[in-house]
């Protein structure tokens, strides 16, 4: 059955901060920049930066959680914009590079414990380790984003993708609508037919009141 989904970013999207960035400068040993730049220069995906990054951390999940809710600074107007979504038969779904123990209470202290979240999973033996699993169970080392927008896409789902970053480049490609900012916006602006600006969640509320009836009765506009 074709769906109407809102699909958001997690960091400097929901949140108006990196999260996952802030746990590593809290609680990584002090090499983690190194793989930050390694990153930068294209030698890792951000699936990989993450993981390695993430499996210097000492911290206990019980010390990042109370951290990130200590730093975490929500977007305003992610709660009516779920509220708007239940309302009008669209799902929400989170898919993000970030790691669990930032989306998960971030999303449960705003009530929104019930939204779809496809993040970094984090488990701990030896030491912490983050898998990135795609909608078919199968981990990955690279295309996480890419490989939800890809199954809704051929499931011929709508998505309104919302993000910021380069990994949401080829994601929101896909996607029939887009709201973005820096990074996105900057790469998209001139090659996406719908794509949006926005501050907060009441901006892409309010172009979704006004445009979203439109885009359901025509969708078809990405190949």
């Amino acid at each position: 059955m074709v769906a109407a989904i809102l699909c958001l970013d997690f960091d400097d999207t929901i949140v108006l901060d990196n999260s996952s960035r802030q746990v590593f400068e809290r609680f990584a040993a002090d090499g983690w920049r190194d793989l930050e730049a390694a990153y930068h220069r294209g030698e890792l995906t951000v699936e990989q930066y993450n993981a390695a990054a993430f499996a210097t951390v000492e911290a206990t999940a019980e010390e990042i959680v109370a951290f990130v809710r200590t730093v975490a600074r929500p977007r305003p107007g992610l709660p009516q914009l779920n509220a708007w979504a239940a309302r009008n038969g669209w799902l929400v779904s989170v898919v993000s590079n970030g790691l669990d123990l930032c989306v998960d209470p971030v999303l449960d202290d705003l009530g929104l414990d019930r939204v779809a979240r496809h993040c970094g999973r984090t488990t701990r033996g030896y030491r912490w380790r983050v898998s990135y699993f795609s909608p078919r169970g199968v981990e990955l080392q690279q295309g996480f984003k890419l490989a939800y927008a890809s199954a809704h896409h051929q499931a011929g789902d709508f998505v309104a993708y919302m993000g910021d970053g380069a990994s949401d480049v080829g994601a929101a490609r896909l996607a029939g609508a887009v709201f973005a900012r820096d990074t996105l916006w900057r790469e998209l602006k001139d090659e996406h037919p719908r794509i949006y600006a926005f501050e907060t969640f009441h901006d892409v509320i309010a172009v979704l009141e006004r445009e979203a009836g439109a885009w359901l009765a025509a969708p078809a506009i990405r190949d």
